[in-house]
């Protein structure tokens, strides 16, 4: 069964030299665990990248392509190469530690990669420096089945910086276009910009050691008749690992992070997400707050094995959102998990646990005013939870298991769950930030604030991300083409980031329902060295 008919059933940047380290690792296990390897070296042949410069620019070696290229084109930046024809390999031109540049400007339609790089070599395709360079899927695919706009087959590839969008107006079919499709192993995406597609991003089962780390994702999915569909990234994985770090989904129709199988249509294994950033997705629909969608979904109908959930920071609007973390799908069993060191605010069930094994959670942090764990198995035997804590009156009937409702006290007692975590009827107060230093782009960080204390401004220690002298600018991601909240130099120390917030981007052709403002109680931003 194809991607599209299992769906169906369902429903800038641093602008230096390439960064050095940009490669993959070539063994099996995590592929953020090995020393990076620089990119190859190129010849300045004509029958090589070119590595053509304005004097206002540092020096960029590579191939170029640009929306005026053509396969008739040299390659370099004076004669640009069509998207298309750098993708398929140019002729074999493109070697393995080559880089492709894209230069600014839309690229229309549909686009397979069967360009492959070699262990220790990947091939870079990254947006050029100083550039916006879009890929708009409208008009690509069918109108009748939802299509794949942009496909990747080719292995030890990596993908950098750009925008995948779709102009389409049209809202209210589930045709609109999968965005990213990674269907080869050994791949690599970082600090992409993807919105207003049907899928974000969708990862098929057979493909490992598969890393998403950086990128932002907005305003993906559709308008359904009885819920919103498409999600900011849909996961499947064989053996993996699929890692997926620092990324930030929000206001998608559908859910934030997904993975989630069919029965025979895939498996849900080695699969971790680390340090992400999940808030009102479903905020768009007509349903924004009764419809059963999460923040982040771990679970389907093939086992959950082997998959980690570190780290990650979740948010809803008040009056938004139903399940925020929802860790098993239904009633179907689920081998192991393990849930540590997250931060849940909001909505109407914060933790939701299905059928596990082994369920292991430890060190989270689950605040809200509805209900704050829901435990749906009755056989809780591979069950740990220790060291979490909740902002929720403990006196309130907010801790589920099997179907009834208990205080904190009489949950423990009930479930023999969380003898160490501990509930406080008593808010937060000043200001609780997360900082998350890019690992592939150094200079560049997410700062995740939550503004308990309404302040109009948060000193943040940027110590260990910006060196001392580097001019730098603070994006928030829900604008994130619009102006920078504060530009500076740095001083080796904080920086001062204003928490007024921002109008959250509509989603092309619009939506049923406006998501609130975040600011000044919730906001993520992007701080990154510039030039």
């Amino acid at each position: 069964m194809s991607f599209t008919q299992q769906l169906t059933k369902r429903f800038a940047v641093l602008q230096t030299v390439l960064l050095l380290g940009a490669s993959l690792c070539a063994c099996a296990g995590d592929p953020t665990g090995v020393a990076d390897r620089g990119v190859s070296a190129v010849d300045s042949t004509a029958a090589r990248p070119d590595s053509s410069a304005t004097s206002s620019s540092p020096s960029h070696q590579g191939w170029h392509v640009a929306p005026s290229g053509s396969t008739s084109g040299a390659g370099t930046k004076a004669s640009p190469w069509s998207l298309s024809y750098a993708l398929s390999g140019a002729a074999g031109r493109v070697q393995p530690g080559d880089t492709v540049w894209l230069h600014g400007g839309t690229y229309d339609g549909k686009f397979v990669s069967t360009v492959a790089g070699v262990s220790g070599r990947p091939v870079v395709i990254r947006q050029y420096p100083g550039e916006r360079a879009t890929i708009d899927a409208a008009g690509g695919t069918s109108g009748t089945s939802r299509g794949d706009a942009f496909v990747v087959k080719g292995a030890w590839t990596e993908w950098w910086d750009f925008e995948v969008m779709s102009s389409d107006p049209n809202r209210h079919t589930d045709t609109r276009p999968n965005m990213i499709v990674n269907n080869a192993s050994n791949t690599r995406y970082v600090d992409l910009i993807v919105h207003d597609g049907g899928i974000g991003f969708y990862n098929y089962p057979a493909a490992a050691n598969v890393e998403v780390t950086g990128s932002i994702f907005y305003n993906n999915g559709w308008q359904g008749p009885l819920k919103g569909g498409g999600h900011a990234m849909y996961l499947k994985s064989a053996s993996g690992p699929l890692i997926v770090r620092d990324n930030v989904a929000f206001d998608q129709f559908g859910y934030g992070i997904h993975v989630y199988t069919d029965a025979g249509a895939g498996q849900l294994i080695n699969i971790t997400l680390d340090g992400n950033v999940a808030f009102n997705n479903g905020a768009v629909t007509e349903q924004y707050n009764t419809s059963p969608i999460a923040n982040i979904l771990v679970g389907g109908e093939e086992p959950v094995k082997g998959n980690k959930v570190l780290n990650n920071m979740t948010y809803f609007s008040p009056g938004t959102g139903v399940y925020n973390l929802m860790m098993g799908y239904g009633d179907l069993p689920n081998s192991d998990i393990t849930l540590s060191n997250n931060y849940a605010v909001g909505g109407q069930y914060v933790l939701t646990t299905g059928q596990w094994d082994r369920f292991t959670a430890t060190d989270n942090q689950l605040m809200g005013g509805g209900g704050m764990v829901r435990v749906k198995d009755n056989s809780l035997g591979g069950y740990t939870f220790s060291g979490n804590s909740y902002r929720r009156d403990p006196n309130a009937s907010a801790w589920q298991y099997n179907g009834a409702d208990y205080s904190f006290a009489s949950w423990k007692s009930t479930t023999g769950l969380g003898r160490t975590d501990d509930a406080s009827s008593s808010q937060p107060t000043g200001t609780k930030v997360f900082v998350r230093a890019n690992k592939r782009e150094p200079g560049r960080a997410m700062v995740v604030v939550y503004n308990w204390g309404s302040e109009s401004s948060v000193s943040v220690d940027l110590g260990a991300v910006l060196p001392s002298g580097a001019r730098y600018e603070v994006r928030n991601v829900q604008n994130w083409f619009g102006s920078p909240v504060t530009t500076g130099t740095s001083s080796g120390g904080s920086i001062s980031i204003p928490m007024g917030g921002v109008t959250p981007p509509r989603p092309v052709g619009g939506s049923a329902h406006q998501p609130s403002r975040t600011g000044p109680d919730f906001d993520v931003f992007i701080v990154r060295v510039v030039k």
